[in-house]
Formats: structure tokens, sequence, C-alpha cells
């Protein structure tokens, strides 16, 4: 297996990172791993599974979850009391908490930072975090930053309300937008908070050093102040974005990485090493459609996906199965609609799959009648997308078999691929200017953060889909329903046949990330959902 890996490239790079890696021998040191470039380490602005990931490290959450997935009190001293109505959440955080510089975190720096998720003038890409009562108002501007519905009533006491009752609140209290921020902090550093490691103020076991905003190597430095350092093993983490799954491997083989992402052409040589590492996972990799390019821009060269018979074919017109078999190498499972099989059951017990049904089935011969229909109602014989993907392996290999399966499927369509840095490829889905992108969306632990990133409003509508329907519906989830599982249910089967009747996305598969891990390391947790595959806060290496 390892013939496969080239000794003179090994060499070089060691020589290359001597600097990374070498350190004083008494310090305790994990080398690890980012999957591509970070957007924003801004705690309050990040929105993609690799800046959030990045800032996990230094950003210190209410509540952690466990390898069940079931939280446990972390900044917070206990779980949160909630009231009979659902409607009030009261979270007392731990009276020894401190920033990497001494300072004292207090409750007015998690009310702070969730103001600057939803204040119009930061403009914060992030996501919905929670049903806080007049959250859309205060984004749309309609009323001011202090109605938002969470307030300190002491120096470690929230107390947040809520516009329905949710009954995955817990969770979403483990996100990293209920980490503290310090508004004097932020106001000192102005328009260049966040933009590098000086101008980033950790509140977690560790803060970030050697960041500006373009690196591919940096450093997490122990926080000699956080509440539980006694528990936090390593002096430093030293993390390395590579892209390059050969170099990956030749790092982790030369013990200069304790853990590498996997791509799926690599998985099987690994079979019954003990550093095999499988996650299983709830993100979804889907094909987004930038259905309204042209309305944003009305200079956009083609208004072609505002076709619904194009859109159709597409959606039917890729054999899952087979990329998931011969791509994929069996790494992962074939999607079944928009939201992930596993993620919940119904009421009755039933798996999304088994009450919904699979919708995103390949029937060839459907897709090219919908294809020949599309193109006599454009008046043409034949169209071009261009589909950007990031610069990873894995997503260059997805994207080349999209084009491929497209092309001989769909015969006068013309795929051009575009595989550039992930920044690039975030930058142009928010601009929602693009013809096809291969994304992805690790969602909530609630179901309705899937169908939700289509609704009219939001942020991370890239394909700028206007509903009412869809956003009725979505409501209904979000501010109506509460913990009655069964109207829950209903409606997200109907918002998850609607995307699907109107395809509006082409969910193409869930994920099974594979990695390499030493050994050694010990006690960390790996999570199917949230930022981070791993949570390596209070992992150690066994001596």
């Amino acid at each position: 297996m390892k013939k496969i890996l080239s000794l003179a490239l090994t060499l070089a790079l060691i020589l290359s990172l001597v600097s990374f890696a070498s350190v004083e021998e008494e310090k305790k040191v994990l080398n690890w791993f980012i999957g591509g470039e970070v957007t924003t380490l801004d705690t309050t602005k990040t929105y993609d599974t690799i800046s959030g990931e990045a800032v996990f490290y230094f950003a210190d959450t209410l509540y952690r979850l466990d390898q069940n997935a079931d939280p446990i009190p972390n900044l917070a001293v206990a779980l949160p009391e909630i009231s009979e109505d659902g409607l009030t959440v009261t979270v007392t955080i731990r009276d020894d908490a401190y920033y990497a510089n001494g300072e004292k975190i207090l409750a007015e720096d998690v009310v702070y930072a969730v103001q600057r998720i939803y204040d119009p003038e930061v403009a914060s890409q992030k996501t919905t975090i929670a049903p806080i009562k007049n959250a859309t108002q205060v984004r749309a501007g309609e009323v001011a930053v202090e109605e938002l519905g969470i307030q300190a009533l002491s120096d470690t006491v929230i107390e947040i309300t809520l516009e329905a009752a949710d009954p995955y609140i817990v969770k979403k209290l483990s996100d990293t937008g209920f980490s503290p921020v310090s508004k004097a902090f932020v106001a000192e550093k102005g328009e260049n908070y966040a933009l590098s490691s000086d101008a980033l103020l950790g509140s977690g076991p560790f803060y970030i050093d050697g960041w500006t905003g373009t690196e591919l190597s940096w450093k997490y430095i122990k926080n000699p102040y956080y509440w539980d350092k006694d528990n936090v093993y390593f002096d430093e983490i030293n993390v390395l974005i590579v892209k390059d799954a050969n170099t990956f491997l030749n790092l982790y083989e030369a013990g200069q990485l304790d853990g590498v992402s996997l791509t799926s052409d690599f998985v099987p040589l690994y079979e019954g090493d003990e550093a095999l590492v499988d996650v299983p996972t709830l993100r979804m990799t889907n094909l987004e459609l930038g259905i309204n390019s042209v309305e944003v821009n009305p200079d956009y060269p083609h208004n072609y996906l505002q076709n619904i018979n194009i859109r159709k074919a597409l959606l039917y017109g890729i054999d899952r199965e087979e990329l998931v078999r011969d791509v994929l190498n069996g790494t992962a499972a074939p999607t079944v609609g928009i939201i992930p099989n596993g993620i919940a059951a119904s009421p009755t017990g039933e798996s999304v799959a088994e009450s919904f049904g699979n919708l995103t089935y390949f029937d060839l011969e459907a897709a090219q009648n919908y294809f020949k229909t599309g193109l006599e109602e454009l008046g043409v014989e034949g169209i071009t997308l261009r589909l950007v993907t990031s610069d990873t392996d894995e997503s260059i290999k997805i994207g080349t078999y999209l084009q491929s399966a497209y092309q001989t499927n769909l015969p006068g369509l013309t795929i051009d691929l575009a595989n550039v840095p992930s920044s690039v490829r975030f930058d142009e889905m928010m601009a929602y200017q693009f013809d096809l992108a291969l994304g992805g969306w690790t969602g909530e632990y609630d179901p309705t953060s899937y169908p939700n990133q289509f609704e009219t409003s939001y942020a991370h509508n890239h394909g700028q889909w206007k509903s009412e329907e869809l956003t009725e519906l979505i409501n209904k989830l979000n501010f109506e329903d509460g913990t009655d599982y069964e109207a829950r249910w209903e409606h997200l089967r109907q918002a998850n046949q609607y995307l699907i009747d109107n395809a509006i996305v082409v969910p193409l598969e869930q994920a099974v990330k594979s990695y390499l891990i030493n050994p050694k390391l010990k006690n960390y947790i790996t999570l199917s959902l949230g930022y981070s595959s791993f949570d390596l806060t209070r992992a150690y290496f066994e001596e």
C-alpha cells in the first residue's frame, strides 16, 4: 500500500515543513488539517463548514455534544431551564470563564454575539440559529437590535425568548453563534475585527496565532485562562490546509500530520488499518442551481435554469447509485430527497426514506424527455452550463463525473467545469450568479434546516428561488408547530415534496467521511452534524 506514496515528495514536504512541525520537546502538539480556505473567522458570520470547523477550536460554546449527540454543559453550568410553554429559555454560564487575554466572560457577551448575527449593520450571512423572538424583524431593520429576544439578567444569566417552542433548542445552543464576543474588543479592533489572528479574541480552549486571512497553515495555542484548562491536553494544534489527497497521505505516513481526510480512492487501501476512522454524517452533497441568476443580474448570459423542464432533466438525469458505487467507492449513500435519511423518525417510527419515499431516483427516459421539451420551449438545440466546484480532489472527481454523465445522458447539454478555491466558490454562490455549483449542507439537528435553505429570505438561498408556498411551510415549522411532532412531520414532508416537484436543487449523496487518525490519539468525539466532524478539545495522546 505504501508503495503508492511518493518518497521524493514526502522528503520534500518534510524539509519544507520543518518549521511547521518542529516543536520543543516538552510541548504537547497535535498536527491536524482543515479541508480548505476559510471565508471568515468571525463566529457571528461563519456560515460554511470549513470556517465553522476553524472557529470551533477558539470559540467556547454554551454546550458541547457528546458521542451520542446529546448536549452537555460547557460554558453553561447546567442544561437550560425551559418554561412550561417552551417560549422562555434560561441559561446560566460559569462565573470562572475568561477570554485568552484574561478578561472575564459575561452573559452580556453572549447576548452581544447573538445580536451581531441579526444586526443588519453587521450584515452576517450566518444562518438563523434559533427561532428567537423578533429575529426576522431585527434582521430586516424593522425593529432595533435591542428588541431581539435575548437579554442578560445578570453577569451569568441569559434569558432567551422564542417565537415558538423549539424541540431542538438545547442542541442549537451548542452552535458557535452563541459563543461569547467581547463588545469592547470588537470596538477596539474596528473594521479590522476578525481579519487576522491579532484581531480575534479566543474564548475557548485555544486561541489562534499566525493567521492573516490567506494562510494555508496556522496554530491554535492553549488558552492559559480557560476555565477547563486542566483537561485540555495539547499546548498547540498546528493546522495545515492540504487539497491534494496524495500530499495528505505523504504527510500522514511521514508523521507530519496526526489526522488526514481520505478521499474515496484511498479508503479501500486502508481497510483493516487501526488508523482508519469512518464517520457517518448527515451532510448532503447537492448540485445547486442558479435559477434566478438572470434576475439578480439582467446582463447574465442566459436564463436556461428558469425552465422547469431543464431543471427536472438535471434532477432525474444522474445515476446516484453509480456515483456512490463507481466514483465514491461506496463511501456514501444516495440521497432520497432534500432531507437526509437518518436525521429523524416519523411519529410512527419510520425513517425519512420510508415515510417520504425515494424522490431522487434515476430515470433516463424521463430526463431526456424533460430536456427535449425544455430545449423546444427555449427555442434552442443545445445549451451550455458552467459547473463550479472546489479544487479539492473529491470535488473535482464528482464534478468530472457529473460533466461526463450529463453530457452522455442529455445530448445537447455541454458542461463547462471550473475548479476553484473553496472561498471563490462560496463567493460566487453568495453573489447569486452562477449556473451550477457543487455544494453541500450540514444542517442542524432540526430537519427543518434542510428545506429552510431554499426559503425566499434565507441568505443561503443561492438559487434565489422565491416561493410564498415554501415560506408558509417553513414559517409553520419554525414558528407554529412547536412540539407537535405530527404537524412538524407533515410540513417537512410537504416542503421536501415541494422542492423536488419544482426541481429547486439536485441532491446527490450523503457522505460517510473517512479519516486516518493517529491511533495514539484518544478521547476525541466524532460528530455527524455541525461544523466539525471532530471535537478535539479534550483529546490527548496515549503515552
